[in-house]
């Protein structure tokens, strides 16, 4: 389990290896905006506006909601420094074709794909209603309810859940865009991909 300790780590990494690039060419290659005043950019980040000043690194939501724990500005940093500007392939895969993905099989299970059947396999209509909240919409025209979560502006992931019957219990996967490695590492996308199912669980205890 990682420490808040490793999490600062990780973030302060980041931020010195983009602190030395131009935050417009950042910007324009993760599909960002440039700040209006100082050096710097915004993006949606699941549907939540935040923008990330330079010198001092700093990342902070616009909106009303409560601040981005230190994992997820460290995980927007990685998203700002890996990105390359390419576009999405349109070709959806599984977790194991990321590279590594095997590796990281269990922790994705864990994070992302046994949160998403457990909590909504019985009720895939509550996905459906609350995945606007994150940044998602109905989408992908598969199993009994399926969602299009944007993450970033150039990472979206397609959430699917069948569920079940008598015979059969419920069943469900996150997928992601082929091209995903331009923007996250294998790691990262364990993490990305269960954010925004913790966070719907989170919104339906509400």
């Amino acid at each position: 389990m990682p420490r808040v300790d490793d999490y600062q780590m990780s973030f302060d990494l980041a931020a010195r290896e983009l602190a030395g690039r131009d935050p417009a060419e950042v910007a324009r290659l993760a599909g960002a905006e440039p700040l209006s005043e100082g050096p710097g950019l915004t993006l949606a980040y699941y549907g939540r506006p935040v923008a990330v000043a330079w010198n001092p690194m700093a990342v902070r939501a616009l909106d009303e909601l409560p601040s981005l724990p230190l994992a997820e500005q460290a995980l927007i940093l990685h998203y700002l420094r890996n990105a390359d500007g390419a576009p999405p392939a349109g070709q959806w895969i599984t977790f194991r074709e990321v590279e590594s993905g095997e590796f990281y099989w269990s922790a994705f299970v864990k994070r992302a794909k046994d949160p998403l059947v457990k909590f909504f396999g019985s009720r895939p209509e509550l996905l459906l209603e609350l995945a606007p909240k994150v940044g998602g919409a109905p989408g992908g025209e598969t199993g009994d309810a399926s969602v299009i979560v944007r993450a970033f502006p150039l990472v979206s992931f397609l959430m699917v859940l069948w569920a079940g019957d008598e015979e059969f219990p419920p069943e469900g996967n996150v997928l992601m865009d082929k091209n995903i490695g331009h923007y996250l590492s294998t790691e990262d996308v364990a993490l990305a991909a269960g954010l925004p199912i913790y966070k719907m669980m989170a919104l339906a205890r509400k």
